[in-house]
């Protein structure tokens, strides 16, 4: 669906200016500039064809960088080092999705604040935003992007952990969307240099299939990826051998952007019915009824602001006729879907799509049917299946992973967990470590902290024996109040993140793969589940309560937050009380400028026993008169993986 193009306040400012105004285009039409910025003289480049010198005016009077949404402003991002400086920076991104957050522009101190002599921000049209900043002396432009595009989500850094990527030829901002670290080079190489080292650790380029000339280079390892392939020349003579030959698998796919496409926004309960991604005009786009909601890019790229188009939709079925860009535009579009949680219903994809997509992610976008995702339990289970797959397998992160693997290039070591778990319960002691135990996906440690307990106690030195990952003991006095016994067994962990866990609740075995992926695609400094459902043992019932997941928030399910070791340092940890240090902790993170975010509470049932019992004391009827949904006995979540 075009974007409509309206003259914005800063055109007449523009207009006035001597010498030509440079224009970067992302997701937008060149020719649709005029109605954007009448009367003034500009060159245009667009962002996914852009090389190293893409405007002829080398000192432009101002730099302007008009988005369709805040996901292809990220791809600007990856462009931006060819940006010129300035002493005026405009900023258009023309839609964004109702969760979006506004624009601010916290510039980095090295981008030269005492030369700022103005910043405003404003709406444009209904959904999108308006940016302007200007200088008392030229400033890098890039620079100004890269701040307000990452104003607009939860990270406070626009980087990536190694490897420290270069792109082989214009085109391929999408491979390394928002990351303003990238630096260019030509199809054959050599990489830049910087301080006499290379400034990539692993390049990638989109060569012909098959491959062309070679990389010149030795220092630093290329990537081939397939370039145009393009139904039109698949349906040429020997073009299917050429399909067969360039062997399409998840790393020939440019990677979902996960810091914009992402869960953020899911509906539980949606308005519309299932609709259909199907072809028109050679593009995919999206139709109910007689209604197009979302025309998608040729590239198949999915941006947030398609994703909040499609969020009231109940579903969404996948035609996978050859009609659409090509085969890795389809595949793109598909995976991005599934990391933003949309449920898919397809048939078996064809051998092209599933090699490309995965088999895990291959099979999951055929496993439910149209009745299952009427139930709205059943739907929200389909879209996290979907969403882990594909975030895990298509996300920047893991692409880039992927590819280093694949060449050799060492990365950094996933982030490490070390979990906290206070006990004065030493029945409850096997119990809560076999919940740790089945966790996957992680690099964790334990913490078992026993408060007013002996390490002695038969039950605990069994579970501990039986145990069969990190352990730690810390025996802490029964009168010291339970912030500072955390705080005691804090100060003992190694990870690079906290999480608090209880010592009766029932948790997935992808629980804390869950909050890392959560907390890797929303940036914020702490995240947990929504609090949806509970088990009370006094009557035997489990109950569901209505939460909005996949959203910032002020607070969390208390024994299901994983928050950053630096942030947890930088508050000196839980305060020393009694009761609600989670609240208290959460308070005083958000007062201090950190973020939280609450995503799905699907791998997590809190037990409700007697009275007395818990920190958090409620009666029977507080939890029944909040019930959406009750069952008689213990009925979790089937991603819960329970079986009794």
């Amino acid at each position: 669906m075009a974007a409509r193009l309206a003259p914005v306040g800063m055109a007449s400012e523009l207009a006035r200016m001597s010498g030509k105004i440079a224009v970067a285009v992302a997701g937008v039409e060149v020719a649709g500039l005029d109605a954007l910025l009448p009367g003034v003289a500009f060159e245009a480049a667009d962002v996914d064809l852009m090389g190293t010198a893409p405007w002829a005016t080398a000192e432009p009077a101002a730099v302007v960088v008009v988005a369709r949404t805040s996901t292809d402003l990220r791809r600007a991002v990856t462009v931006s080092g060819s940006f010129p400086a300035t002493t005026m920076v405009g900023v258009v991104v023309l839609e964004t999705p109702q969760w979006c957050d506004a624009p601010g522009v916290p510039l980095s101190p090295g981008l030269g604040r005492r030369f700022l002599r103005d910043v405003s921000v404003s709406r444009y049209d209904k959904s999108g935003w308006r940016v302007k900043v200007r200088f008392s002396q030229p400033r890098p432009a890039g620079e100004v992007v890269a701040a307000v595009a990452r104003s607009f989500g939860g990270h406070h850094l626009s980087g990536y952990a190694l490897p420290m990527a270069g792109l082989a030829g214009p085109g391929l901002a999408v491979w390394r969307p928002g990351d303003p670290n990238v630096t260019f080079a030509d199809e054959r190489g050599p990489a830049p240099d910087r301080s006499d080292v290379p400034t990539a650790d692993l390049a990638v380029r989109a060569v012909p299939v098959p491959p062309g000339e070679g990389w010149a280079d030795p220092r630093v390892p290329a990537a081939d990826r397939p370039a145009e392939v393009t139904w039109e020349r698949l349906g040429s003579p020997g073009g299917y051998g050429e399909l067969r030959a360039s062997a399409l698998e998840p790393g020939s796919v440019p990677p979902v952007d996960e810091r914009s496409v992402n869960p953020r926004g899911f509906l539980k309960t949606p308005s519309e019915p299932v609709a259909d991604l199907t072809q028109h005009d050679g593009r995919w786009e999206v139709r109910a009824e007689d209604r197009t909601l979302v025309r998608l890019a040729a590239s198949g790229g999915v941006t947030d602001a398609d994703i909040g188009r499609l969020r009231r939709l109940r579903g969404l079925r996948v035609a996978w006729s050859p009609a659409h860009t090509g085969p890795v535009a389809a595949v793109h579009a598909v995976a991005g879907l599934a990391a933003a949680g949309i449920p898919l219903l397809s048939d078996p994809p064809p051998a092209w799509a599933a090699s490309a997509l995965g088999p895990e992610l291959s099979a999951r976008v055929s496993a439910a049917t149209e009745h299952e995702l009427a139930d709205e339990l059943r739907r929200e289970e389909h879209s996290v299946l979907l969403r882990r797959l594909a975030l895990a397998g298509h996300g920047t992160m893991a692409r880039w992973r992927s590819l280093a693997a694949l060449a050799g290039v060492a990365t950094p070591a996933e982030p490490s967990l070390s979990v906290v778990l206070c006990t004065r319960r030493a029945d409850l002691v096997p119990f809560a470590l076999g919940q740790i135990a089945r966790q996957r996906g992680v690099d964790l440690e334990v913490l078992l902290t026993l408060h007013g307990v002996s390490a002695a106690v038969p039950e605990v030195a069994g579970a501990v024996a039986a145990f069969g990952r990190p352990i730690t003991i810390v025996e802490a006095d029964s009168r010291l109040p339970f912030g500072s016994v955390l705080n005691q067994a804090a100060a003992q962990a190694t990870g690079s993140y906290l999480s608090k866990w209880d010592d009766d609740d029932w948790y997935g075995p992808d629980h804390l793969a869950d909050m890392m992926l959560a907390q890797a695609y929303s940036g914020a400094e702490l995240v947990g589940a929504a609090s949806e459902f509970f088990y009370l043992q006094q009557i035997d019932v489990t109950i569901r309560r209505d939460w909005t997941s996949e959203t910032m928030s002020d607070h969390v399910a208390g024994g299901t937050f994983v928050v950053s070791r630096s942030a947890f340092e930088a508050l000196g940890g839980f305060r020393p009380v009694a009761r609600s240090v989670d609240v208290q902790f959460f308070q005083d993170l958000l007062r201090a400028g950190g973020a939280i975010y609450r995503t799905h509470g699907l791998g997590f049932v809190a037990r409700r026993a007697a009275r007395g019992v818990h920190t958090w004391q409620e009666p029977v009827g507080y939890f029944l008169a909040r019930a959406k949904e009750q069952w008689r006995g213990f009925r979790p979540s089937r991603l819960m993986e329970w079986e009794q």
